[in-house]
């Protein structure tokens, strides 16, 4: 009734004026027609909230939501048939953002997407658990035009994403199971341990070079071993200036070589509880070691994700880039686009191979006719890979001697 009352004072007040042509009154008029809606918006909305809220229904509907995550807040944009139903920034809860979204949109299907980074997979987890698809993007894969460059905000990246993943240019990437991911953590720890002992052996090297200390013939090409330390630290002694440095130096190795046997000790345990099947067989093939095989197990993860060798040599990234443009086609390489750490082992362990398997090495002798010894390294690393993939699917151990 109050709406009622309220249109027809505004019709009243339109006949009342409608013959007067006077710049006074019409200015009076627009004053009293917008103090008439602002009451007809003001009963509508009391009465909205005496009713209790209403809420649109989203049954059957799908929105697709981007969000650029940080540490600290997210940036969450929501898209309906390529209208943005909001973008905004809150805290970053897994649970506050699933709650906003069922309040907000009850009914609907929702396809979620934000970008890998160093908060890993959690908030995807939880999403998917809660009934709510979610994929990750590589970071370099979300394509982005010339504005959105020059004018990034993350209102402009959480939008980009949810646009993308409405048009279906977004492909995800595997997220590794939580128990895949918990034991890799073990191995990643053990190359920065390796980091780590070689950056203190390299400083004490170092300092005993400035220092004028020349190291005797038989310790030039070291390998660090118990004598070595003991005659650094004898020269420690030499010198009660710089006694306090080496020794401390010297602590700091001798710890870190601790910490790394413990860690040997852990992989060694974990290899055989829950690997042991599938180390056994990379052991059997050549130049594969027990740190490259766990390596390659808790990297990839199961073998059979991949639909073939292209998509596993994608990940590894034994494949060239290509700069090709109408009749120019242009090799660049080798991609920088690859697994750093496992092209690096399979490298090193081609290197291994072709001095154990004699066929291997008449492939890399073939190759090195026509090509740099470097190069043709990364065609039997390829190699490799194409039998450690088929050594996992088959299960059965390699065989010296064969070349396909």
């Amino acid at each position: 009734m109050a709406n009622r009352n309220t249109v027809r004072t505004s019709e009243s007040i339109c006949k009342r004026f409608r013959c007067s042509g006077s710049p006074k009154i019409r200015l009076q008029r627009r004053i009293l027609l917008k103090k008439t809606n602002m009451k007809q918006q003001t009963s509508a909305t009391t009465e909205t909230l005496d009713k209790g809220r209403s809420l649109i229904d989203f049954s059957g509907k799908i929105i697709y939501v981007g969000i650029d995550v940080h540490q600290k807040d997210y940036q969450v944009a929501k898209l309906l048939n390529g209208i943005c139903l909001g973008n905004h920034r809150m805290g970053s809860n897994s649970e506050d953002l699933i709650k906003h979204l069922n309040s907000h949109y009850p009914g609907a299907t929702f396809k979620c997407v934000y970008e890998s980074s160093a908060w890993g997979f959690t908030l995807q987890r939880s999403l998917q658990s809660a009934g709510m698809e979610c994929i990750v993007v590589h970071a370099a894969d979300v394509s982005t035009s010339d504005k959105e460059k020059k004018r990034k905000t993350d209102k402009v990246d959480a939008l980009k994403l949810a646009r993308n993943h409405a048009a279906g240019e977004l492909k995800a990437i595997h997220v590794p199971g939580e128990d895949i991911q918990k034991d890799r953590n073990l191995i990643r720890f053990r190359k920065k341990l390796v980091g780590d002992l070689n950056r203190s052996r390299n400083r004490l090297k170092s300092i005993l070079k400035y220092q004028g200390i020349q190291l005797p013939a038989k310790y030039e090409k070291t390998n660090w071993s118990h004598n070595f330390l003991e005659w650094v630290e004898q020269e420690a002694q030499k010198d009660e200036r710089l006694k306090s440095t080496l020794v401390l130096m010297l602590e700091q190795i001798r710890l870190l070589r601790q910490l790394l046997l413990k860690t040997e000790g852990k992989l060694r345990e974990l290899k055989k509880s829950r690997y042991q099947q599938n180390t056994s067989l990379l052991l059997s093939v050549p130049g594969v070691g027990p740190t490259t095989a766990l390596w390659f197990l808790l990297e990839v993860g199961d073998i059979n994700r991949f639909k073939g060798f292209d998509a596993l040599n994608d990940l590894i990234g034994f494949c060239p880039d290509t700069d090709s443009s109408g009749d120019k086609e242009k090799d660049t390489g080798i991609t920088t686009r690859r697994h750093k750490q496992l092209r690096s082992l399979l490298i090193e362990a081609a290197w291994q191979a072709i001095r154990i398997d004699p066929a291997l090495m008449d492939c890399y002798q073939a190759l090195t006719k026509r090509m740099k010894g470097n190069q043709a390294i990364i065609r039997i690393a390829r190699k490799l890979l194409r039998r450690i993939r088929a050594v996992l699917i088959s299960g059965v151990p390699y065989q010296k001697g064969v070349v396909k």
